[in-house]
Order: C-alpha cells, then structure tokens, then sequence
C-alpha cells in the first residue's frame, strides 16, 4: 500500500492497480510497488506448486454449458461491443468475450455474485490500451490504466451512470494484478482479473472442467491469439509498469504455451 494525500491534506491509502492508484502514478511503479507485484507473484507460485502436490484441494471443477451463463443486452453493453469491434484486433475482440465467460464461470468456483453488467462491460472495454493507436502511450503509462481513462471517457459518452463508471475504471486497472481480492475491490475486479490471465496465461483452467473450457473456445475460437498478445510484450512497454516487469519474467513463454491452445 502507498499513501498519497487527499482532499484537505487527508492521508489515504491507495493499493497497487486501483483507481487512486493509477490516477496518481499513471500506472508507473515505485519500489514498494514492485515489492507488492513480486510478492503477488510469489503467492501465486506457491499456490500453483501446492496444487500440483496435492498439499490443497479445492472445489470439483465448474461443469457448466456457455448456454447458462447470462448475457445483458442493455443499450451500453451493445454500444460497448460495438466500440470493441471498431477498435481492436478481431483477436482481441475475441479474447475479450472469452474474459468474460472465463470471469462469469470462476464466479461460480469462488462463490461469487457478479453485476453481470459490469462484469460485461469491464471485459469488453479491458484492453482498448492495446489498441493500435494507444501502444506508443505505453512507452510512458501504463496499458491497463491507459485503457480504463479510455473506457471511462468513452462510457463519460455513453452518459452512463458515475458509480458504474468508477468500477469499471477500477476494474480494468487493477486487471494486470496477479491478486484482486473481491473482499477489497469487488467481484467484478476480482472476476475480470482471473478471466484475462486465464486467456492470456491458462491460470486457473484446473478450476473449470474440459468440457466448459471447449465450449467457451467453440464460441469464441483462439485463432492467432497467442501470438498477438504475446507480442505487445515487445511493443515498449515501459520498465516500470506491470506489463514492463511481468514481460521481462517470462509473460511471453506462458502466452505461447497456454494450455488452452491444447484444449479441444
């Protein structure tokens, strides 16, 4: 955690990713803030391994139809899909329908209730930082803070409700996290976060049986995913940021050799 002073010299209190967070630092971390990504880093390691050994077990793997997750079809969740289409890559369109249902389907390992709404919204919207046009601001502010002023000035458009606005924001800030805690920042955060690295990544697929991963990719096939994200890597993200520091420990290798590229 950092501090940074409020309205009236108040202290408060900001963690790595969120809203106050990035609107402080552009998404730039200081040492305490790569000490906290590191340390993510650790515990999601030593989860990993622990699993692997048999050391924790957790639920019995989601088995769910794409059919029975929900779609809202409300006016901003169409205008949002349209923006989507008209700004990124047909891949990362794609991805970002698949964050969605990866986040709508762990919600049901972990117990969680999303806004399906703002869930949608958040992951249709996550990556407009990756956007041809946007990549040269990378060099110099963070991708996924990027992408939330993005969707948030784009949602400012749409005359959407503030309160809704902010989650989103925060939501796709916070997604380069390697931990969101629903506890802290919501289900929505927590939800899209686990859906992106499990696209990106394959973190987390143990949690959904073969048959559901298979459905989602039905609908929503790769195609040359891999690849592509895997080359933003190399598209000058700044040292600094989340994506600078997690490309130079090995983001490239786990993009490429995603186990959903093997799930048929």
């Amino acid at each position: 955690d950092t501090q940074a002073t409020g309205k009236g010299g108040i202290p408060m209190t900001m963690h790595l990713g969120d809203a106050a967070w990035a609107r402080a630092t552009d998404g730039l971390m200081r040492r305490r803030d790569r000490l906290a990504l590191m340390r993510q880093l650790a515990g999601a390691q030593l989860g990993e391994l622990a699993r692997r050994l048999g050391l924790t077990r957790g639920p019995a793997p989601v088995n769910a139809s794409i059919s029975d997750i929900p779609v809202p079809d409300s006016a901003i969740c169409k205008a949002a899909g349209e923006h989507l289409a008209d700004t990124l890559s047909r891949a990362l369109d794609l991805h970002s329908h698949r964050t969605y249902y990866w986040g709508m389907l762990l919600a049901r390992s972990e117990g969680l209730k999303p806004d399906p709404e703002l869930l949608y919204v958040s992951a249709l919207l996550h990556d407009l930082g990756l956007a041809d046009a946007e990549l040269p601001r990378a060099k110099s502010c963070c991708f996924a803070v990027n992408g939330a002023q993005l969707a948030d000035l784009f949602l400012q458009r749409c005359q959407w409700d503030a309160g809704r606005r902010a989650s989103v924001f925060e939501a796709i800030s916070l997604h380069l996290n390697l931990d969101v805690p629903a506890s802290r920042h919501g289900a929505e955060a927590r939800l899209l976060s686990l859906g992106a690295h499990l696209d990106v990544t394959g973190s987390h697929l143990h949690r959904l049986s073969r048959a559901t991963a298979a459905g989602v990719l039905a609908r929503f096939p790769r195609g040359g995913f891999a690849g592509e994200i895997a080359a933003t890597v190399s598209a000058g993200h700044h040292p600094a940021t989340r994506a600078g520091v997690l490309g130079k420990l090995g983001f490239e290798k786990l993009a490429m050799s995603n186990p959903l590229d093997r799930t048929g």
